[in-house]
């Protein structure tokens, strides 16, 4: 809606009996565009004299434009924006909303993320590796907090290694075989594309001690066949899955 004016006139007068007359200006609905100076012109048939005021309307800041991608990492994006209108008073701040990783976000993240300041960039840490993201900025000032911006183009996140494998166990299949089986790593941690698997055999020589690793990588998914054991001995079984960047950790032992 446009900004109204109203002026309201009295007439008085003074301690001395001289006629007055006094005038008040409202404004109503106002915009930041109405800021500017108002001069107040009094005129008569002697002399004319005028009075200036300043009027700041203030409001809170507009939303930030141009939010981009920088960088990232397995666990952090950086962002950048342009900074808004401030809405005639200093921005202290910035907020940051994100939608997407694993598990999921549905919507936007909340609280918000505060930025602490009014720098026009920020890292965003504490991501989940091979997920996807969007983000959003909102500013604030002492009027309060904008609007937030056009969501950021769609970013994901570097992998990392996997957690381990569960659910191993062992099924002897003859006097020189043993079956080694386990579950996919869990879609939480599998933290990028898993490339493989391998299986950690050691040979059990006493209750504490055990042989050198015998690394083989499975060419099924779930499950290994070891052969050519040796007949009447414990071995222990150990599995881990890889990804582009390496090998995770260990499942959790299972001896015969």
């Amino acid at each position: 809606l446009p900004t109204t004016y109203q002026v309201i006139e009295e007439e008085g007068a003074n301690q001395d009996g001289v006629p007055t007359l006094s005038s008040n200006l409202t404004l109503t609905q106002t915009q930041t565009s109405d800021t500017g100076d108002f001069t107040c012109v009094v005129t008569n048939d002697v002399d004319t004299k005028t009075k200036s005021a300043q009027l700041t309307v203030l409001e809170v800041p507009f939303m930030p434009t141009d939010v981009a991608i920088t960088s990232r990492t397995k666990d952090s994006v950086s962002l950048s924006w342009k900074e808004p209108f401030d809405g005639n008073d200093h921005i202290s701040g910035y907020f940051i909303q994100y939608s997407g990783g694993i598990p999921k976000v549905v919507g936007w993240s909340s609280p918000p993320i505060d930025t602490r300041g009014s720098g026009l960039s920020y890292t965003v840490g504490g991501l989940h590796p091979y997920a996807n993201y969007t983000f959003r900025v909102s500013a604030r000032n002492a009027i309060g907090t904008g609007g937030y911006s056009d969501s950021s183009p769609l970013v994901e996140t570097e992998e990392d290694v996997p957690g381990p494998p569960p659910d191993i166990s062992t099924v002897t299949e003859s006097s020189r075989s043993i079956r080694v089986q386990w579950s996919e790593v869990p879609f939480e941690q599998q933290n990028g594309i898993i490339t493989r698997y391998e299986v950690e055999i050691r040979e059990r020589i006493g209750p504490s001690n055990l042989g050198l690793p015998v690394y083989k990588t499975a060419t099924e998914s779930g499950t290994y066949l070891a052969t050519v054991l040796k007949p009447f001995t414990y071995y222990q079984f150990q599995v881990r899955a890889y990804t582009s960047i390496g090998p995770g950790m260990f499942s959790s032992a299972q001896s015969t």
